[in-house]
């Protein structure tokens, strides 16, 4: 376990800029939250008609952007051979084309009927809103004494026929939905 936590801990290292000066300014908190956005699309696999080879993979902002640039760091990435675009998606229907939304707290009124609307077509919500894996988000981002750590809603990533890597699933604070519990 502490194998793959280190593991997951150096990916992260290495998307937030490894090999910067030792004077470099520490992350900020959603420096840390747009490299988490990268790293979920690196251990979770979509259906090929979803994401085929070689295709952009879309991450997506829905709603006020609290990430003052940092998520635009990642664009350009490749993840599982795709390039990450990162773009703002301005209406639920832009945002059906996504691979991985980002739901921003600007938008938790509007939270049941945006997971209603992308349900079963192949996108991974993320979130930082209070409960969001809890009300059937796929990833909800949680800062607990100063780390961000994040729970996986495995019933909604099923429902919405993505599949996580089973050290995602280890990795995660909580995991909803599992058969069995």
């Amino acid at each position: 376990m502490t194998f793959r936590i280190l593991r997951f801990l150096l990916v992260l290292w290495a998307a937030l800029g490894a090999g910067l000066p030792a004077v470099a300014v520490p992350p900020g908190e959603y420096q840390i939250k747009a490299a988490y956005i990268l790293n979920f699309a690196r251990y979770v696999e979509w259906p090929a008609a979803r994401l085929p080879g070689g295709a952009v993979l879309r991450v997506c902002l829905l709603g006020r952007d609290p990430f003052d640039g940092a998520l635009h760091g990642i664009d350009g990435r490749l993840v599982q051979g795709h390039e990450v675009r990162v773009r703002q998606a301005d209406s639920l229907e832009q945002a059906v084309d996504c691979h991985v939304v980002f739901v921003a707290e600007s938008e938790e009124r509007r939270t049941g009927l945006i997971l209603r609307t992308l349900a079963g077509r192949g996108v991974l919500t993320v979130s930082d809103i209070d409960g969001f894996a809890e009300a059937g988000g796929g990833i909800g981002l949680v800062t607990e004494e100063d780390r961000v750590r994040f729970d996986i809603n495995q019933a909604a990533l099923t429902r919405d026929t993505l599949k996580a890597s089973s050290q995602l699933l280890r990795l995660g604070r909580n995991v909803f939905g599992l058969k069995g519990l």
